[in-house]
């Protein structure tokens, strides 16, 4: 997966925010699902196939988008990282629940993806046991995340559920690392 396949999320999401700060939400889905769409025109184009995530982040954005569409108000659009966080969040807990923390499984499901110079290093205990702290703090974060991103979507402006959304993400993010170390 390349780097600007992460612009599929971002990128529609600012359009909405831009849009539905200057008009009505509707426009602000129309403008976010036409940039999406172009996204999975540009992820066809570049590397000849549309990936699983491409295809769950535009269905996502058609959801909730038209959830904001009928019924004219933009927080449906706003709830769609919640539901996301919650999922993710729900997967975090529940695989490390079951033994199976899902960062050290997705090390040794995609170790080919990781350079052979980390592959020694990723393998050392230490390193594991921090893998399978960060995969259960995770889960909590991502749910402390989804609850203030849904608090911001019925509260605040669009500016400031949008930096809540994408900075508040790297700041729970760099403090999971950090508290699993």
């Amino acid at each position: 997966m390349d780097w600007t396949i992460l612009l599929l999320d971002f990128a529609p999401v600012l359009v909405f925010v831009v849009i539905d700060s200057f008009s009505n939400a509707r426009y602000a889905v129309v403008g976010a699902v036409a940039v999406a769409g172009m996204e999975i025109g540009y992820s066809l184009y570049a590397f000849g196939e549309i990936d699983a995530f491409s295809y769950v982040a535009t269905a996502l954005i058609l959801l909730f988008g038209g959830l904001s569409f009928k019924f004219n108000n933009p927080v449906y659009f706003k709830f769609r990282p919640v539901a996301i966080g919650i999922a993710l969040a729900i997967t975090c807990l529940v695989s490390y629940a079951m033994g199976k923390p899902l960062l050290v499984i997705a090390v040794e499901r995609y170790s080919q993806a990781i350079p052979p110079q980390f592959h020694s290093q990723l393998q050392d205990p230490y390193i594991q046991a921090v893998l399978r702290r960060v995969s259960l703090y995770m889960g909590f974060g991502l749910i402390a995340q989804a609850i203030l991103v849904g608090w911001a979507a019925v509260r605040l402006s669009n500016w400031w559920w949008l930096a809540i959304r994408t900075v508040g993400f790297y700041v729970m993010l760099t403090l999971v690392v950090l508290i699993s170390q």
